[in-house]
């Protein structure tokens, strides 16, 4: 099923004001990214591109790790764009819109997303795009999910994200780019019930896709027994898998 881009970004844009206090999986990702960026790109950057910048969690360490930068944010809706600060000794530009459907320009040196590539509805045809956005040897820098991530809420609800497997991205980045490194990680957030699990995800616009399913008293209870039946940590309380997929490859 095609992703809702509008349903997206309104969920996106209600989650808003939680967003931030209850990213703390999104955090650890934006740590691990922060330290890719040291690895792999290049000591001259000039301009980058982040696709997906929501409330600017991870648009603050790409300003701080290249001050003298330009930066290009997209997402998808302005609701959700950052409160950035106007003290940058660079340009900060915003392109709102489907970063599959407007153009978001060329020349970059890096082109990096925290956690947005699964939102999108053919992302083999946008890491093609993207080569052609990055200037030579310009790195591609990204996570996105396996398909294990969030298993037992999908299992539970019936609905959820398709994630590509590590194999078809590889297989996707092999024409355009050299792949650097391709790592699956587990992140496990601990709650204190399986209801607490769920805000969560509310709370951070993870449900986007639940397009069909109504939550009921019985369905509910239902869920909550199955998952503290099936997800218990031995303090008691309830875990949940996030499984980021990072990956980061340069233009060919």
């Amino acid at each position: 099923m095609m992703p809702d881009k509008q349903r997206i970004a309104a969920r996106f844009a209600a989650a808003t004001p939680h967003y931030d206090h209850h990213a703390e999986a999104q955090k650890t990702i934006h740590g691990e990214l922060d330290k890719w960026l040291a690895l792999y790109a290049s000591e001259r950057v000039a301009k980058i591109l982040e696709i997906g910048c929501g409330t600017g969690l991870f648009s603050r360490l790409l300003a701080q790790r290249f001050p003298q930068a330009k930066l290009v944010l997209n997402d998808l809706d302005a609701a959700c764009a950052p409160d950035w600060p106007h003290n940058r000794p660079s340009e900060t530009e915003y392109r709102f819109g489907d970063a599959e459907a407007i153009d978001l320009g060329r020349g970059y040196d890096i082109i990096a997303s925290a956690s947005a590539l699964q939102w999108l509805a053919q992302p083999e045809v946008f890491i093609r795009r993207a080569a052609q956005m990055l200037v030579s040897d310009g790195l591609l820098l990204f996570n996105t999910f396996t398909p294990d991530n969030l298993h037992p809420i999908r299992a539970l609800t019936g609905s959820g994200l398709h994630y590509p497997t590590a194999a078809e991205w590889a297989a996707w980045l092999h024409r355009d780019y050299d792949i650097l490194a391709l790592e699956p990680h587990t992140i496990t957030l601990a709650f204190d019930t399986p209801r607490d699990a769920l805000r969560h995800l509310q709370y951070t616009g993870v449900t986007a896709t639940n397009t069909g399913f109504v939550w009921t008293k019985q369905r509910l209870q239902h869920f909550e027994t199955q998952y503290r039946a099936h997800h218990a940590l031995p303090d008691g309380r309830v875990g949940l898998d996030y499984t980021p997929l990072y990956i980061a490859a340069r233009r060919k």
